[in-house]
């Protein structure tokens, strides 16, 4: 999201510019501009929020977008949360700063990058959440606030029966998901499902990885109550075999995660009106005018500060569907093993 939101700007800014009299010098007195990107998922017990900044400078912005120093803030940062319940500040914790999380490879300096890191709970009892970043040296101090959304209920499959799953009987049938959220229709912009599945791929030698496939199903606007997905079974099948490479003398194995994690994980998803016109502006079209309309959460900044529900079932395939793996013309030759 950051390399979307500082191109953007950039862009908007020299198409200003190059609209100006050639006599004009484009470089002009340096603004501080603090970037903001963090999405909060109240059911994560770790929270991280990006903070950067706009820079400018005369010379090519590629070569100046490789400087680490050009996007990311020295240690002269406060950044903190405040919990608000009737507009009220009714607690604040600090979020600590780490680098802890590489950053891939683009247009922007890498691996390096600033986070700021809580593990301070995030209630989901209706609190808005207001993030604020203070530069100590400057005095430039940037805020915004989300409205944290509620758990979810899954419904269907129900009860979640041994935690297992059958996706092999009368493959050709549909198979539901349902859930019912907790957050007024008013609140919910969107609601989303991915399965993603969990798999140990294990070399000739023996030497092992986990891996992971997400397979995406078509999000659903509000409206419905309870939200309902339809898979059919074999398609489980079939996203296997788009998804995991076959690898002569490779085993996979769902059986043997670590910390005993079941491999099949159903993730519903719900994301707030903000998040939901971001997404749309991003990935819309650009037509005449070529540059995205920007759009920010942010006070006295620019970004995107707020916070969606995702929330996970995990369940084991059962004895049907282990058999399943070893006949269906998507999986036969991956090798699964249990």
């Amino acid at each position: 999201m950051k390399k979307i939101i500082l191109l953007s700007a950039i862009g908007s800014f020299l198409g200003l510019l190059n609209s100006c009299s050639t006599d004009f010098d484009i470089v002009a007195p340096y603004k501080e501009v603090i970037v903001v990107n963090g999405l909060i998922n109240p059911l994560d017990s770790v929270h991280y929020v990006h903070v950067g900044k706009i820079f400018l400078g005369e010379g090519d912005v590629y070569t100046m977008a490789q400087q680490a120093d050009s996007v990311n803030y020295a240690d002269i940062l406060d950044v903190k949360m405040e919990r608000l319940v009737s507009k009220n500040v009714v607690e604040t914790f600090i979020l600590d700063r780490t680098t802890e999380i590489a950053k891939d490879s683009g247009v922007f300096a890498y691996p390096f990058q600033v986070m700021y890191k809580t593990i301070h709970p995030i209630l989901m009892d209706g609190s808005e959440y207001r993030l604020v970043v203070t530069n100590r040296e400057t005095g430039v101090t940037a805020t915004s606030t989300t409205k944290i959304l509620k758990d979810l209920t899954v419904t269907s499959p129900s009860p979640l029966l041994n935690d297992t799953v059958d996706w092999a009987t009368a493959p050709d049938n549909p198979y539901f998901v349902n859930y019912t959220p907790s957050n007024p229709a008013t609140s919910v912009f969107l609601h989303d499902m991915i399965i993603r599945l969990h798999y140990r791929e294990i070399d000739p030698s023996g030497v092992s990885n986990d891996n992971s496939f997400d397979w995406h199903f078509n999000a659903q606007s509000p409206g419905t109550n309870p939200i309902k997905f339809r898979l059919y079974k074999n398609d489980f099948f079939k996203a296997c075999g788009d998804n995991i490479p076959v690898r002569p003398g490779y085993t996979i194995r769902l059986d043997t995660l670590e910390n005993g994690r079941f491999p099949i994980e159903i993730i519903c998803i719900e994301a707030p009106e903000d998040l939901v016109t971001y997404y749309q502006l991003q990935n819309s079209q650009p037509g005449i005018v070529l540059d995205k309309p920007n759009f920010s959460t942010v006070e006295n900044g620019l970004g995107l500060f707020s916070n969606r529900l995702m929330h996970s079932e995990f369940l084991f395939p059962d004895q049907e569907t282990q058999a399943a793996f070893d006949t269906s013309i998507y999986t036969r030759d991956l090798n699964f093993e249990f």
